[in-house]
């Protein structure tokens, strides 16, 4: 298992991204290269919404839907209509999962089972790539903790992590708590093929030459 530490969100894709061109293996997927890196952890100690790093290098239109994906109710024809992360946390099967986990957290600001699902019992076509989403109250700040089958980190992740941030805080006001380290344990941490060349850029560009 690889572990990387990091103070932002920016930090940690870049970080995320060199190791997974050093130590991951080349796999197919659906006849495209694939770079992957089999369970990675990545710890993301002061995650901000306005990171430098994503501002200068990240896709506007792809954070913007990743937040629209994490905040609202919908389907998603970019993913098979599948229902979107706003849909399993807002409404999972008609309960409100973040309005419970604040609820759990302010009876019980110690508990270990503010834990909720983000995949559905008919969830066949498309598994969702955040699959589970922990919330723990520990030293005085909140910290979140997502659990992934796999993520994208050649186009994706840096929204998946700013749109999971946007989770975190919504909690963390709620609790009154502040919100404190992000953290992201992946099965799977890739990049395709036809973003190597952008991310080896970015790399080279940051003094992170693989």
């Amino acid at each position: 298992m690889k572990q990387i530490t990091c103070n932002s969100i920016g930090e940690a894709w870049i970080e995320s991204c060199k190791c997974i061109f050093q130590e991951g293996q080349t796999i197919k997927d659906g006849g495209q290269d694939v770079k992957e890196l089999q369970h990675l952890v990545l710890t993301i100690k002061n995650p901000e919404l306005n990171d430098a790093i994503i501002r200068k290098y990240g896709d506007k239109a792809m954070i913007d839907w990743m937040l629209s994906n994490f905040l609202e109710q919908k389907t998603v024809p970019e993913l098979k209509n599948g229902l979107s992360y706003g849909t399993r946390l807002f409404n999972y099967n008609g309960k409100n999962q973040v309005e419970w986990v604040i609820k759990k957290l302010k009876a019980k600001p110690e508990t270990k089972a503010a834990t909720i699902p983000m995949i559905l019992p008919e969830d066949e076509g498309y598994i969702p790539c955040v699959s589970v989403l922990d919330f723990k109250i520990r030293d005085g700040k909140l910290m979140l903790t997502a659990m992934c089958r796999a993520i994208d980190f050649g186009k994706k992740v840096y929204a998946n992590l700013i749109a999971l941030y946007k989770i975190q805080q919504m909690v963390s006001e709620q609790v009154n708590v502040p919100a404190g380290e992000l953290i992201m344990y992946l099965v799977s941490a890739h990049i395709y093929d036809e973003d190597y060349k952008n991310v080896r850029k970015i790399l080279s560009e940051n003094g992170r030459n693989n």
